[in-house]
């Protein structure tokens, strides 16, 4: 008996310390945000990853000042900021209103 309530507690503490699944973009350089990005897209369906590549991209134009971009790199401090800290579905909403600002 004392063999089986040891087990449990050992399970239950392993699914308690066990890494949960990424949710946010997250990452203060390049590098990271890269990542980042590449971790939450491989979860999505070949659709959902589709849509959320467009909006990473639409995102990143937009706050993509030519001044401060260096050696090609899109991912200036201004697209982290607007990247970080979001979900797949706020990554996507934002760029769709960033694309019905830029019509007007």
């Amino acid at each position: 008996m004392l063999r089986y309530v040891l087990l449990g507690s050992a399970l239950l503490l392993a699914s308690a310390c066990s890494s949960k699944a990424q949710t946010v973009l997250t990452g203060n350089s390049t590098y990271e945000m890269r990542s980042s990005i590449i971790t939450l897209s491989a979860g999505l369906t070949p659709d959902r990853r589709q849509e959320f590549e467009q909006a990473i991209a639409t995102i990143i134009f937009a706050a993509n000042d030519r001044g401060l971009a260096q050696n090609g790199e899109a991912l200036t401090p201004a697209a982290i900021g607007m990247l970080k800290g979001r979900t797949v579905t706020q990554i996507i909403e934002n760029a769709k209103l960033l694309r019905t600002a830029a019509r007007y």
